[in-house]
């Protein structure tokens, strides 16, 4: 089994809040780079997935899901 990143929590997060990428990575404290690593599963560091759980009120485990 390989745990996936849910980018999909984000994505309803960000319609259901009506922000764009820009705001939501403003509000994190992440660059709109990071996030675009984040959402494709790129090279990035462990703090900006922190940054992002914390905006969320979750866990950074919450943020990941078993295939």
């Amino acid at each position: 089994m390989k745990n996936e990143f849910k980018k999909d929590i984000i994505e309803r997060y960000l319609k259901a809040n009506k922000i764009s990428k820009i705001k939501f990575c403003k509000l994190c404290g992440i660059s709109l780079c990071t996030f675009n690593k984040v959402m494709n599963n790129k090279n990035y560091r462990i703090s900006a997935l922190f940054k992002i759980a914390k905006m969320l009120k979750m866990q950074v485990y919450q943020l990941f899901g078993e295939d």
